[in-house]
């Protein structure tokens, strides 16, 4: 998985390039582009990385990612036997079809778009406002598919219920030589997060001194090695707490950690809740969604 530009493929560069995918599997490598993304999960679960931040997800997650922003959507396991329904829609907002956002009517759009060099994450509730355009615009001729994807931006750029995603400071070298590092050492990091990795070891994987290793990826991520490590294998321990029947300890061990009282630490801050409590709001969640399900 090495960080790589990409850009629409078509040969005759339009403004909208939209693919609704419905599949077992889709695996993408972590990258960028000249254009915006929207994406939708409409069935699907697992982990995204947008710049610094690494998050779980789950159907109705609906992002807009700014242009230049690596991104990368990683489909758990099981999700090959369950199957993928997902939009992905990218657009540039620099060609003559987006015309009409210089206008004063659309300066929320502008601010929208602008914030998206951070990625954005909408909220489910709006995910279901936009969710039969987006329909429609995989089944749009080209004209109306630019009608349509005004229409979804005007609604997401009215909605207060969103999350940016990367960090402000997160910047990332274009130089070719940086990306392959970057994308190396992250690599390393997700393929062995179940070991005891130290920094040297890091260090002989990204050809680096450790000093220089710890400076280069703090100046294009924000994060120190560790705070990254770290926040890879709670994002892992979440989901073993959620879809597993682990104990504590046991998602403790799973995840890499080494030490009970060290799990519960991390995990209290970042999630800003113990894995216990964590644990039991999602039983508690499942026991009334089965509950209602019964009576029904």
């Amino acid at each position: 998985m090495k960080l790589k530009y990409k850009s629409t493929q078509n040969e005759i560069k339009s403004a909208i390039a939209i693919d609704r995918i419905n599949v077992r599997h889709y695996e993408q490598n972590w990258h960028y582009h000249d254009e915006h993304e929207l994406i939708y999960y409409i069935k699907g679960k697992g982990t995204r990385v947008v710049g610094d931040n690494l998050s779980d997800f789950g159907k109705k997650d609906l992002v807009l990612v700014g242009a230049g922003l690596p991104h990368l959507w990683k489909n758990n396991d099981e999700v090959e036997y369950e199957g993928l329904d997902l939009i992905v829609i990218k657009f540039d907002i620099d060609h003559p079809g987006f015309s009409l956002l210089s206008i004063a009517e659309f300066v929320n759009i502008k601010r929208m778009l602008n914030l998206a060099q951070s990625g954005i994450r909408f909220c489910p509730k709006t995910a279901d406002k936009v969710h039969g355009l987006l329909i429609a615009l995989t089944e749009a001729d080209h004209a109306m598919q630019i009608i349509l994807l005004l229409q979804v931006l005007d609604i997401l750029s009215k909605s207060n219920k969103y999350q940016t995603l990367a960090s402000q400071e997160f910047s990332l070298s274009k130089s070719s030589s940086e990306e392959d590092r970057l994308s190396r050492i992250i690599n390393y990091l997700s393929g062995n997060y179940l070991n005891q990795i130290t920094l040297d070891d890091i260090s002989r994987e990204a050809a680096m001194t450790p000093n220089s290793l710890c400076r280069f990826f703090k100046t294009r991520t924000n994060k120190t090695i560790f705070q990254f490590l770290n926040e890879f294998r709670i994002g892992k321990a979440c989901e073993l707490l959620i879809n597993g029947n682990l104990s504590i300890t046991e998602v403790c061990f799973e995840t890499g950690f080494n030490s009970l009282t060290s799990f519960n630490r991390v995990f209290k801050e970042l999630k800003s809740a113990t894995p216990r409590d964590f644990k039991r709001r999602y039983q508690v969640l499942n026991s009334t969604i089965n509950h209602k399900a019964y009576s029904a």
